[in-house]
């Protein structure tokens, strides 16, 4: 623990005084010095501070004649703090939101991370206003987008412990704003000068009676000019970001990790795809499910574009997977070689499809958006409904279309396997956006015993498995077979064809895609059942491996952009790396 540093309180008030009195009471139990800064408060509020001010016993008030806004109150008792010789500031708002019972673990972490900005990470309650929580959001696609960056987790809450001089330096060279546009832009602009941010989750409640300083359109229109000011700052610092390889400061602290460590790294190509993280699926899927809800369709697509051109500018690895997939395809189809643009529509239409994938769980789509082969009515049409199948999917189009369209009915489940990681991530999604959804979602890194028993009782009550067919899990390389996709030999998991052989029941590969404003479905069986001899098991899933990818690639071929694994899919000398 670093005991060189000095840590006092700064507590801006506008019109806030009920439970002031409280909140210096337990500040001085933890025996920091504060300095309160009444901004330009009502008479009462006045009264409260005044009778508060005691230097002698570490509590000093100044009052601004007129209100200048947070930002203002803030900087000034960071000055006096500095001309004090204090090191860090605590800021903690004046009305009693902040949950106190943090303010150990906030020291702590100022005391272990003397050149960081220890922030507050806010878990609200039911008391948050819709309206709050969608501003929020709003700000933090933002700040994400001027960071280049998914490190700050949240950029507007007020309980925060500054390093002093950094900050004031800030103020000083660049400024920020004054009122409601204080909080993250001072963040973001120190973020820029590579001060490392850490969170501490603490709740965050909207007490009854609490006096909100919020200017509906004023500070909207302070909040907007203020993003404003970030993004083309940002732009302005894009290319020294890039001469750094992803650093906006000069000097890089060794303990703020590089803003693109999850998207690019020395070798892209030798990075696993259940490495790649998928940035902010849970929060972003959530976001888009409530802006799509409240707007529909071509609102989502507004709020879409800027992060989809963030993370193509910042995803190296996805971009040049995207090229090097789109020149295979060129060369096949003999047309010209792929540019940039057609990347960028690559990863558009990857947005799109998530877009699809909230419209299908928020029940948008219906079973006459779908183009169903011979004229069938019904996804049951193919499948009797009491009749167990394992399905085939792939990261080719949008088969949550199928997922979504069969769970409505409710005497009939569907069980789709998914990567450890992601399950709890889908999961939770899943429950917000379709909370009737008749899937189950099961997590698997292997199919052991467990696994195929617990499959086994489904297949009995004739319910659907679904797993992912293109993809091979992180922990099973060695457990893979190489067959021939897009003119070279790809690997390809033997896991899907190992289960089907032990649930013993048909197979069928399924893909859904979209075409203008309609959805396609094709559905071919790949076998009544799986069989694998004993002598020769890995040469047969190679075969059922080959048929699948021949399938697969018909596709493919025919509607590249619908294609959505971003990374090295033909890669096989990771293995002899490890």
């Amino acid at each position: 623990m670093n005991n060189a540093i000095k840590i006092c309180a700064v507590v801006p008030t506008h019109n806030h005084h009920r439970v002031l009195a409280d909140v210096v009471k337990y500040l001085r139990e933890h025996d920091l010095p504060i300095f309160i800064i009444d901004d330009g408060s009502d008479g009462e509020t006045r009264d409260v501070v005044a009778a508060l001010h005691d230097p002698e016993n570490g509590v000093t008030c100044w009052r601004l004649d007129e209100n200048g806004g947070k930002g203002i109150a803030v900087m000034i008792g960071m000055t006096m703090a500095n001309r004090a010789g204090f090191t860090h500031a605590i800021q903690i708002d004046a009305d009693g939101q902040h949950d106190l019972d943090r303010l150990n673990d906030m020291i702590d972490a100022a005391h272990q991370n003397p050149d960081a900005l220890v922030t507050g990470l806010p878990i609200y309650d039911d008391s948050i206003p819709t309206g709050r929580k969608i501003g929020r959001w709003v700000t933090h696609v933002w700040v994400w987008i001027e960071t280049l960056s998914l490190h700050i987790r949240d950029s507007m809450c007020g309980f925060r412990v500054y390093p002093i001089t950094q900050s004031l330096g800030v103020w000083r060279d660049e400024g920020a704003g004054h009122k409601m546009d204080f909080d993250t832009e001072l963040m973001v602009r120190l973020y820029w000068r590579g001060v490392p941010i850490i969170h501490i989750p603490t709740k965050v409640t909207y007490p009854d009676g609490n006096i909100s300083n919020f200017r509906l359109w004023n500070d909207n229109v302070l909040i907007s000019w203020m993003h404003t000011r970030l993004f083309f700052g940002m732009l302005a610092r894009l290319p020294g970001f890039a001469l750094r390889g992803g650093r906006f400061d000069a000097k890089p602290s060794s303990s703020s990790p590089s803003p693109l460590s999850f998207a690019r790294d020395a070798n892209p190509n030798a990075r696993h795809w259940a490495e790649i993280d998928e940035r902010g699926i849970y929060w972003g899927m959530r976001f888009l499910g409530m802006v799509y809800r409240l707007g529909g369709r071509r609102l989502c697509m507004i709020f879409m574009f800027p992060i989809i051109t963030y993370f193509f500018i910042t995803g190296r690895s996805a971009r040049d997977a995207s090229q090097d997939f789109l020149t295979r395809i060129a060369k096949i189809n003999n047309g010209p070689k792929p540019t940039w643009r057609d990347s960028f529509r690559h990863f558009m239409n990857f947005g799109e499809s998530a877009l699809d994938k909230i419209a299908a769980w928020c029940g948008e789509m219906k079973i006459d958006d779908l183009d169903l082969p011979d004229r069938a009515d019904s996804l049951f049409s193919y499948i009797p409904r009491d009749k167990a199948a394992v399905l085939f999917v792939s990261h080719f189009g949008n088969v949550e279309l199928v997922r979504a369209i069969a769970s409505r009915d409710r005497n009939f489940r569907i069980n789709v396997l998914l990567h450890q990681k992601n399950a709890a991530r889908f999961g939770r999604v899943l429950q917000k956006l379709a909370p009737e959804s008749q899937v189950d979602l099961i997590e698997v890194t292997d199919i052991g015993p467990d696994t195929a028993i617990l499959l086994r009782e489904k297949v009995e009550r004739g319910e659907w498995i679904v797993i992912a067919a293109d993809r091979v899990a992180i922990g099973a390389r060695d457990k893979s077979v190489l067959a021939p996709f897009l003119g070279e030999p790809a690997p390809f998991p033997q896991g899907p064809f190992i289960l089907a052989y032990l649930l013993q029941c048909p197979v069928y590969m399924v893909a859904a895609w979209r075409t203008g404003k309609r959805f396609e479905i094709v559905w071919n069986k790949l076998a009544d059942q799986i069989i694998l001899p004993r002598k020769d098991r890995v040469g047969k899933i190679t075969e059922y491996a080959g048929q699948y990818a021949s399938w697969l690639e018909k596709l493919v071929v025919t509607k590249p952009l619908q294609w959505f694994n971003f990374y090295d899919f033909w890669a096989t000398k990771k293995d002899d790396n490890e």
